[in-house]
């Protein structure tokens, strides 16, 4: 019986011919995409082009392994795994016979940010929102001031929504009262993005009433975002790339739940295979202005999965 290994190797030296076909097509071997986040481009150098079907096809022959960037340019059918399909539809790309989907970009806001104009966002290209719920523990003056607003204007607009919650707990009884927080907040509400549970210490909080063990962070953590599955809602976990690789770094809670890595440089250099969300700018931006006209500087983020429909499909967030 052939090992899969060898029928791997077997099937992309057979698409490897099909890709000469579709050379001829393109003048130069290479479509000439300039955006870097289209999907597709899986080696990494902003242009879609016949390399790139190459080094799919070397990866998947278990020549080398892709890292969490490439795998997101290299999933190109979108459902989460690379494979032969994905290999065979770049090849599509490259012949001009389908259009690769680029990663959608979005913004976080909170009552730090006003009352948002969020046409103003939308007109500047923006195609999602992540609305801060609240902070801490479940207490109608820890709810941010302008969530409701800002999920009124999401809905009037048709635009796909989601929710944060910035953490203050230190321990598991405060963080299931964040979890109560969320709960009251979204009720009768149907956001299409994820539910994310802010672990930081952005503010020093922490840091000034007793900084939990790195092993508790990770019950926090833990327990919030299962709870809130259990609850039936789509839970994401957003912290920076520090906290992610030296606090946060656990099997129990990674890859489980779906990551929105907040890294603000000018590439994403979190080595995770469950990316889901990636906030490459507020205050500082090396990749674009950190304002928008109309609104001021807001969070910017990129993200690389479906939620809207993996969330209706799987009747999460009261779907």
């Amino acid at each position: 019986m052939r090992t899969k290994k060898q029928f791997i190797k077997g099937i992309c030296s057979i698409l490897s011919c099909a890709v000469l076909v579709f050379t001829t097509v393109t003048a130069a071997g290479a479509v000439g995409f300039e955006d870097i986040y289209k999907i597709g481009d899986v080696d990494l150098d902003g242009k879609i082009k016949i390399d790139d079907c190459t080094y799919l096809q070397k990866s998947l022959a278990y020549c080398f392994s892709l890292n969490s960037n490439q795998r997101v340019k290299a999933d190109v059918n979108y459902d989460g795994v690379v494979d032969i399909v994905d290999c065979t539809m770049l090849q599509k790309i490259i012949g001009g016979i389908y259009t690769p989907m680029t990663c959608k970009k979005g913004v976080d806001i909170s009552s730090n940010n006003g009352a948002v104009n969020l046409s103003k966002i939308t007109s500047a290209g923006y195609d999602f929102v992540m609305i801060r719920c609240g902070f801490g523990d479940d207490y109608t003056s820890q709810d941010d001031n302008q969530f409701e607003q800002n999920v009124a204007k999401c809905e009037a607009a048709g635009i796909p929504w989601g929710v944060y919650i910035y953490s203050y707990a230190l321990n598991l009884t405060e963080a299931k009262s964040e979890v109560a927080h969320v709960k009251r907040l979204l009720k009768n509400k149907k956001p299409t993005m994820p539910v994310a549970f802010d672990m930081e210490d952005g503010d020093g909080y922490k840091q000034r009433h007793g900084m939990p063990t790195n092993s508790m962070l990770v019950k926090i953590c833990e327990t919030f975002l299962t709870e809130i599955e259990k609850a039936g809602y789509y839970p994401i976990l957003y912290s920076g790339l520090s906290w992610m690789n030296h606090v946060l770094n656990n099997s129990k809670i990674l890859p489980k739940y779906d990551m929105w890595l907040a890294q603000w440089y000018t590439s994403c250099d979190y080595t995770g295979s469950n990316l889901g969300m990636w906030q490459y700018g507020g205050e500082v931006n090396y990749i674009e202005s950190p304002n928008i006209s109309g609104v001021g500087v807001v969070d910017k983020n990129y993200v690389y999965k479906d939620y809207p429909a993996i969330i209706k499909n799987g009747h999460y967030n009261n779907w």
